[in-house]
């Protein structure tokens, strides 16, 4: 049950409610709506009583620390002098105010003494009333323990995803800044493009893919702004035909998790493009069907590279792209084919199976 005072009032009105109804419509009865609700009303104090004692004292203070016997003598205890005390509102202040002609009271003493009247006549409402009680308190707590459960979770797959985008970062700017300083040491004059290039990634990378899913658009302008500094890099040294069959007008809106395609593109061109390679190629194809994303991405390798069981060249970009994926998305394929003298990547996304 929550702690909220609205949530216990409306759990106290849902309860009487009941009760009155139930007692309305029960074969026999000739009482009024108000006055069944009068007298359900008068035996608030001790449901009260029973209720919260019950829920609030003796399942934690007992029940909760595997005390079973103390719990048991304390539940008969307190539900005895609930019922005592239920009947004690109902002869003391109940009956003088709306029981007309005279009638006989009892003392207090025949009260507690009368354990039939108690246990048959007063006994079962506070049971019924400290139950539904239990059982709303339970799966309360039992819908907070899996809230919390899968906040947790979350957060763990948050700081999971950051700590491998982090990963990245480091990862990429260390490819790309060994690019930049062979043509510094080459004195090209391509180095001050590759710069503004670089500086226009980072801001991106740094500043602009910290939501766990971006547009579309974004990622495939990061791709082809990687692409241009690696064909500034290599010039006419490696041939690239490089498609993305994406309609902004038709797809906008469509989202990824950052920085995934990237980790493909950074592979193919580390072993594609490698000065071991013969007449280096790479080709790279982006489209769409529906909400499935297709990326495809073939490189030329050397024929005796080390290959791991999935046809790629052993590395953090790779292996950090199929934890993400496993994290991020519910349906999706990644395979890779070795054919000896290249690499086959295909990659097919259903970007509406996220896990938001």
């Amino acid at each position: 049950m929550g702690e909220g005072i609205s949530s216990h009032v409306l759990f106290w009105l849902i309860l009487l409610s009941s009760f009155t109804l139930i007692q309305f419509f029960k074969d026999g009865n000739d009482q009024s709506l108000l006055l069944l609700l009068l007298q359900n009303l008068k035996r608030l104090p001790a449901m009260l009583l029973a209720v919260y004692g019950f829920n609030y004292y003796l399942v934690p203070s007992f029940y909760r620390t595997k005390k079973y016997i103390l719990f048991a003598l304390s539940s008969i205890a307190l539900f005895y002098f609930a019922s005592a005390f239920d009947r004690l509102v109902n002869v003391y202040l109940y009956e003088p105010l709306f029981r007309k002609g005279l009638f006989t009271q009892e003392s207090v003493l025949e009260i507690f003494s009368d354990v039939d009247s108690l246990f048959f006549g007063y006994l079962p409402a506070l049971l019924m009333a400290t139950f539904a009680m239990t059982f709303t308190k339970m799966a309360y707590e039992r819908n907070e323990m899996e809230r919390e459960k899968l906040q947790l979770q979350s957060d763990k797959n948050k700081a999971e995803l950051d700590a491998l985008k982090s990963q990245i970062h480091p990862h990429f700017l260390f490819n790309t800044l060994n690019n930049l300083y062979a043509l510094t040491v080459q004195k090209s004059d391509k180095a001050p493009k590759m710069v503004g290039s670089l500086s226009e990634m980072l801001d991106y990378i740094l500043y602009k893919c910290n939501e766990k899913y971006v547009p579309l658009e974004n990622e495939i302008e990061l791709i082809q702004n990687y692409i241009e500094l690696e064909r500034i890099r290599f010039g006419d040294d490696i041939v690239l035909d490089c498609r993305f069959d994406f309609d902004r007008s038709k797809h906008q809106g469509l989202r990824i998790a950052p920085l995934l395609l990237l980790s493909v593109v950074e592979n193919a061109f580390k072993h594609g493009a490698s000065n071991q390679v013969k007449q280096p190629k790479i080709e790279i194809h982006l489209y769409l069907k529906a909400e499935f994303l297709y990326f495809e991405v073939k490189n030329t390798k050397e024929l005796n590279s080390v290959s791991d069981n999935t046809g790629f060249t052993k590395g953090i970009g790779v292996a950090n792209l199929k934890q993400q994926l496993e994290r991020l998305y519910r349906d999706y394929s990644f395979k890779s084919r070795d054919m000896g003298d290249s690499y086959e990547v295909k990659l097919c996304i259903n970007t509406a199976s996220s896990n938001d």
